[in-house]
């Protein structure tokens, strides 16, 4: 009796074929995860008639957040009037000695009230610091610094500003 070892291997005389099923099926996996997980980095933003976005070169990827928007006329929240303006320019009695606008802050607190229940309520809502201004490139610093400082007050702190993409 011989060992097992030295036992012979059946011969196979068959083509090893190549499973082409399983190939596809790999590839349409790996091609759904990619388009899944691409993102174009732009945000789809609709400012107010007459304002003028102001253009540069935008190093971040693009992200959703709260949008605030400066025009000549008023302070919107997600489209929401919030606070008048008078060519760019807060009424002296909207702001407050610390730079902050009134209507603006209790708007904000408002809103991050409302962030805090919706998280308190799902815990798979963070609440989030980020916001994006789109400001018209006319508004004088003082106007921007007012609607930052504001926003701050309220544990907003992560800005973005919204911008045209320059060539």
């Amino acid at each position: 009796m011989r060992p097992s070892f030295l036992k012979k291997k059946p011969v196979q005389n068959e083509e090893m074929s190549l499973q082409i099923t399983s190939m596809a099926d790999i590839f349409i996996i790996i091609l759904v995860f990619l388009l899944k997980s691409y993102s174009t980095g732009a945000i789809n933003l609709t400012p107010a008639k007459g304002m003028l976005i102001p253009e540069a070169n935008a190093a971040g990827a693009a992200v959703e957040a709260l949008k605030l928007e400066v025009s000549e006329t008023a302070i919107q929240i997600e489209g929401q009037p919030i606070a008048n303006l008078e060519q760019f320019r807060f009424k002296a009695n909207d702001l407050q000695g610390n730079g902050t606008s009134k209507a603006l802050t209790a708007a904000l607190e408002k809103e991050r009230k409302r962030q805090l229940l919706i998280a308190k309520s799902n815990s798979e809502v963070k609440v989030d610091p980020k916001i994006i201004v789109v400001a018209d490139k006319r508004a004088p610093y003082s106007t921007v610094k007012a609607v930052l400082a504001s926003a701050a007050v309220n544990s907003y702190t992560d800005f973005k500003l919204a911008v045209i993409k320059g060539d």
